[in-house]
């Protein structure tokens, strides 16, 4: 469910907030705003979909995104707003909706920009979806958008080694595992966590 630093999801009325953002640098290029692969497609979260979020949230989220605690609604709103505001701001950070064929908002995913050439990746499936390979196609329509970013030539995702779930997910989606990176935790403490790389040197 987590790579990269996804800290305190929406738990903490946060936006999408991952350590090092690169002190401010933005992708050359916009993503493509919608992607499908026909079981699932990406599109941006509007203030509609902030209910279903905030209700989809579980322990899990919370303790891997570090959550200190269970957002509020209205918390959730302003999350989805600057996710939004993301969008016409050019990053550097883009939240995708992760939606079933028939529209339903199963989770989500999101590409933050750490350098010209470099970004993390988050991705997150709601309890009641998991299982159903959902997050693995996110993740794989995530490294198409990429690949659609001027001079990006790389994703990193960061996982907690005991996140069995998260490092299947990334290896499905073609990330090979690298070794480990040290993060800082929310807290300031350094937490050790393993490295997965996708090349996306195709990108134009």
């Amino acid at each position: 469910m987590k790579s990269a630093r996804f800290r305190a999801v929406l738990s903490s009325g946060k936006a999408l907030s991952m350590g090092s953002a690169g002190d401010g640098v933005k992708f050359s290029t916009t993503p493509p705003e919608k992607l499908s692969d026909g079981v699932i497609r990406l599109d941006g979260f509007q203030i509609a979909d902030a209910e279903a979020h905030w209700l989809g949230e579980d322990d899990e989220m919370r303790l891997r995104f570090e959550a200190p605690r269970r957002a509020t609604l209205a918390e959730t709103q302003a999350a989805m707003l600057r996710w939004i505001e993301a969008w016409t701001t050019g990053g550097p950070m883009f939240a995708y909706a992760v939606r079933r064929h028939d529209g339903l908002l199963v989770g989500g995913c999101e590409l933050r920009c750490l350098a010209a050439d470099r970004a993390n990746v988050s991705y997150w499936i709601f309890p009641r979806f998991r299982g159903e390979g959902y997050a693995a196609r996110a993740l794989i329509l995530l490294v198409q958008a990429a690949c659609a970013i001027r001079g990006l030539q790389s994703l990193e995702a960061h996982i907690d080694v005991d996140n069995i779930a998260s490092r299947n997910t990334a290896s499905r989606a073609g990330f090979v595992a690298m070794g480990t990176v040290v993060d800082v935790s929310e807290k300031g403490a350094p937490v050790e966590r393993l490295l997965y790389i996708c090349s996306t040197s195709g990108s134009v």
